[in-house]
């Protein structure tokens, strides 16, 4: 990933501006002002902020921002079936029969593994070794059909697939798209330049291929493509908003298609607490009701107490609270406070609109706190100054000769000598006008 200007706004820094807003950021002994870890101001703060960048992004020009515009890219799998062998268990796959095609070490490292049949039905994982004299597929974890952790281990008998990409239940037709996909296809779909493939491929009602597919699944380079909502394999309904892109006839090979789409904001995400006990190399807060390893990969920050200021990378989360990550030195007792967010945690739009999503927050923290001596500084300054700045940002990204990018019947352009103005409705129905 590509690194951000030291000054980008991440969600801490949204936090803490809005929690100074509110009055009720917290000095750390350094005294610093940090974000609130009690957890009535922590989730205050957390849904201003979000719905700040909510606002922003439905504050929109007539033809929508240009920087939610985002291309997908879909590989296909290659697949591989089989049923398991004596052995097959916690944390193994095994077919021997897999050693007569993939006969070097790894062949299938990274690749996953579902269980389609059997007693572990629905379970999948990804393969992190394997060995080309048994066949077998080692996992560090089974997963049930909604991504969680200790899913049903599969036994021999259990018949699998095993595809190269991640796929739905292991079928090469179908496949999940990035939780950021918000169902909206704003264009063709098409192979891409370096597929080598003569075919064409086109959108269709996702009926269309169901209907094909229940007469018979035929294998070639597909043809027809369609979106739906994602759907594990269980029969309990998904509270996944993901959605999964299917094709007709099944691939057989790892050719790549790519469209446009418009990215779906999901909110951003971050937790606080007080550890309840802790060490040098670990720290458990009991409160904590999250799922085994739903932290891990996210960043770890005292923000105050024993070993304020330190950050690790979460390597380990057990159902009972306790993190786990590189030593601290000092062991992390009662008084250490933390907050615990995904890498990388910053608001979708860019470093360029970082004022007006500041300003955002803001201002939805005035409109939504009810609180008298709150003036509307915020909200004037967002809708009078930092919103039309961002449409000049937005429209300044267009190349020219693509001509102008906001106009429609949502607004109008007049030109005056080498000006240009634009009138739109904000999220408040009032009239802004871009000069």
């Amino acid at each position: 990933m590509a690194a951000e200007p030291s000054n980008a706004r991440s969600m801490s820094d949204l936090m803490l501006r809005v929690a100074e807003k509110l009055g009720v950021a917290e000095y750390r002994s350094t005294g610093q002002l940090h974000i609130p870890v009690d957890q009535f101001n922590f989730n205050l703060c957390k849904r201003y902020v979000n719905n700040g960048i909510s606002m922003f992004m439905a504050d929109q020009p007539p033809k929508g921002w240009r920087w939610m515009r985002r291309p997908c890219s879909v590989t296909f799998a290659t697949r591989v079936t089989g049923t398991a062998d004596a052995g097959t268990g916690e944390l193994h796959l095994i077919d021997a029969t897999l050693i007569a095609t993939y006969d070097t070490a790894d062949d299938l490292k990274d690749w996953w593994a579902y269980i389609l049949t059997g007693t572990g039905a629905g379970s999948y994982a990804q393969i992190t070794a394997y060995d080309e004299t048994t066949g077998d597929c080692t996992v560090a974890d089974w997963l049930d059909a909604d991504g969680n952790p200790d899913g049903t281990d599969p036994v021999a008998t259990d018949t699998f697939a095993i595809t190269s990409v991640k796929t739905n239940a292991g079928d090469a037709a179908k496949y999940i798209l990035p939780a950021n996909f918000g169902g909206t296809v704003d264009g063709k779909i098409k192979y891409a330049a370096n597929s080598a493939v003569g075919t064409n491929i086109e959108w269709c009602d996702e009926a269309t291929i169901r209907a094909r597919r229940s007469v018979a699944v035929n294998s070639g380079i597909p043809n027809l493509a369609a979106i739906r909502p994602y759907q594990p394999m269980d029969e309990d309904l998904s509270q996944s908003r993901q959605w999964e892109l299917i094709v007709d006839p099944e691939p057989g090979s790892a050719y790549t298609v790519q469209f446009p789409y418009t990215l779906y904001f999901d909110g951003l995400r971050m937790e606080s607490g007080v550890a309840t006990a802790g060490g040098a190399t670990t720290l458990t807060d009991n409160l904590r009701t999250e799922l085994a390893d739903h932290f891990v990969g996210w960043t770890i920050t005292i923000v105050d107490g024993t070993n304020v200021g330190k950050s690790r990378t979460v390597t380990g989360y057990t159902a009972g609270g306790q993190f786990t990550f590189a030593t601290m030195t000092v062991a992390n007792d009662t008084t250490s406070q933390y907050i615990v967010e995904p890498p990388n945690n910053l608001h979708p739009a860019g470093h360029q609109f970082d004022d007006t999503i500041e300003a955002a927050c803001l201002a939805r923290t005035e409109m939504e706190s009810q609180d008298e001596h709150f003036d509307t500084f915020w909200t004037d300054y967002y809708h009078k100054k930092a919103l039309p700045n961002a449409f000049k940002v937005d429209q300044r990204s267009a190349p020219r000769k693509l001509g102008p990018m906001l106009s429609g019947s949502q607004g109008h352009r007049t030109r005056l000598g080498d000006s240009a103005n634009f009138t739109y409705l904000d999220s408040s129905g009032t009239d802004v006008v871009v000069a």
